[in-house]
Formats: C-alpha cells, structure tokens, sequence
C-alpha cells in the first residue's frame, strides 16, 4: 500500500512535465531524404499532415578553399492513407569561377507509398518515385527515378536500407585529346575533370559552359581532317541520359522522453557513363522535436572516396500542421 501511493504521488508531480516532453514524438521520427541525411525511413508523411521544410541549408567545403551553398525548400503531404507526395525546388550559391553563380537547380515532385507496415518478423517497406525538371535558359530534359526503402527496429535503434535508381541527362563536350600508342590521353584542358555530382534525387542539371557544377560527357576532338563525327563517337554538344544508382544503409537512435533522434549513415553511388568512379559518403546528424510542430535537423558529412573529397554541414527546421483538403474521409 506504502509503494502504491508514493508511486501515485510521483505520478502526479512528474505527469504534466512528462506529457509535455512526450507530446511531441512523432515528427523526429520521421526521416526524409536529406533531412538531415541521405538515406531514409520507410515511413511516410501521416494522413493529412502538412510539413514545410524551409530552412535546410547545406554547405559544401571542398578543395582549394572552395565553397558551395544549396538551399532547397520542401513540401509535403500525407494525401491518402500510407501515401504522401512532395514538390522541393533546390536552389544554389557558388564561387565566383562558376557561371551561373546563383539560381534554381529545378523542381521535383515526387511520391512515396507504404506497402507494408512493420511486424515483428518483417521490416516496414515503401516504395517511392521522383520526377525532376531542371530549370534555365539551358535546362536539361526531365529526369526520373524510383527507390524502395526498408526499415527495422531493434532494442538498440532502427536499421534502414535505401536501394534505387535514376536517369540523368547531360550535354557532351570537346576536349583536346592525344592519340598515343598505348591509348587516348585527354588531358584536362577545360576543367572538367573533378566536377561534383548533381544536386540529390533525380540528376539532371542545366551546365551553362564547361567548368560547370554538374557532370558532362567528355569525347575526343575529332581529327581536322574528316569533318564528319566518326562511327560510334558521340557529337559536341549531343544530349545523352544515363543511368545513376544509389545503395545505403542507415541506423539511428532515440530517446524518447527528450524527442530526440541520433542517426548515422554511409552510401554509394554511381554516375554512369561519364568516367566517375564509385562515390561513398558517411554523415551524422540529429533530429530535435522542440514542440508538437517544429523540428531542428543538422548533420555532417564526408564525401570520402570518389571524385572530388569533400565535407558538408546541414542545417534545417520542418514546421509541420494538420491540414485536411479534400474533406472528410476513410
């Protein structure tokens, strides 16, 4: 009986100050692709909730003290049961050797479903699909990809694989190259070996000459002689689309009572066709539910082996509301 009421007398002192940490644990739970790191959940936007995410900023520190800011605002809702859809517009801000220095990347819409809800035997599972258009003067064609995206709890944390796909476009370039016995040497003679991938999610950016952000195809110089584009070469200036895949794996940490989230991950990605090796990126970051509608996000990242070492700096808030449009439903 002593135990009973000393325990309901800490219930009541310590109830308000526990429902008002705990009243806010669903949002920081929630990732999305980049926000604050690459890989993501296999959860979706609830059931007509909105979520505004305006403040994610990143910051790239790369060689030669060079430096490369993207903002990209993002919205998205909960439109049917274990669906949502986004629309994000990145935008950037880079150093002054770059043409054009500040501008829109494009605009991407997007889905996701879940197919399954976890069990305790199986992993959660969902599927989603993007479709991005670049903007510009110079804008590329539209390209698409598709993800699928698992997810596990464990007594220690949740696990999240991300597999997916993509098209990107680019617009192919001359180079000098040297024809010598033991093979073609082009040398690096317009800068464009070393350039960055493009901006995440579908991959197709607009290049506005050749030292630009985003990957272009590289092709010899054809010879002075024939004035026509040899077999099999591909033209200057030709559009051509390739492949781009990604795999990762995630693992993060809560603790609820502080809704707070700790996360980490690595992942791979290839840019086919245009001489990249295999790209890998570790980050670490961390979600912070300050109220029932605002979320703080901030990781790091290095982008450790593959062309152009880097590291980046993210920073965000997501404000989230419930909003129901179409009216009353299932």
């Amino acid at each position: 009986m002593m135990t009973k009421r000393w325990s309901l007398l800490l219930l009541l002192l310590w109830g308000p100050s526990l429902a008002r940490q705990a009243s806010a644990q669903a949002l920081y739970r929630n990732l999305d692709a980049g926000f604050p790191v690459r890989v993501e959940d296999a959860a979706v936007t609830e059931r007509y909730a909105f979520d505004l995410d305006l403040a994610n900023v990143r910051l790239d520190a790369l060689s030669a003290g060079r430096r490369r800011l993207q903002l990209e605002p993002r919205l998205s809702y909960g439109i049917l049961p274990r669906t949502e859809v986004w629309l994000r517009v990145p935008t950037y801000y880079r150093e002054r050797a770059i043409a054009p220095r500040t501008g829109i990347g494009g605009v991407g819409f997007g889905g996701m479903y879940q197919l399954t809800l976890e069990t305790l035997r199986l992993p959660a599972f969902a599927i989603a699909s993007e479709a991005f258009v670049p903007t510009g003067p110079n804008a590329l064609p539209a390209s698409y990809s598709v993800k699928i995206a698992f997810t596990k709890s464990f007594t220690p944390g949740r696990i999240h694989f991300n597999a997916g796909v993509a098209s990107y476009a680019s617009r192919t370039v001359v180079t000098n190259c040297l024809p010598l016995v033991q093979g073609t040497v082009c040398p690096d003679t317009i800068g464009i070996v070393g350039v960055l991938p493009p901006l995440d999610g579908p991959c197709a950016m607009a290049p506005t000459e050749p030292r630009s952000f985003y990957p272009m195809n590289v092709v010899q110089q054809p010879p002075p002689a024939p004035s026509n584009v040899a077999a099999g070469q591909t033209a200057p200036g030709q559009l051509v689309t390739h492949p781009h895949w990604l795999l990762g794996v995630g693992i993060d940490k809560t603790l609820p009572l502080r809704s707070i989230m700790f996360l980490g991950d690595i992942f791979a990605e290839r840019f086919e066709g245009i001489g990249r090796s295999i790209d890998w990126t570790a980050e670490l970051g961390a979600r912070k539910q300050l109220n029932p509608h605002v979320v703080l996000v901030g990781s790091v990242g290095r982008h450790a082996k593959g062309t152009n070492e880097s590291s980046f700096f993210i920073l965000g808030a997501t404000f989230s509301r419930a909003l129901q449009l179409f009216g009353a439903g299932g």
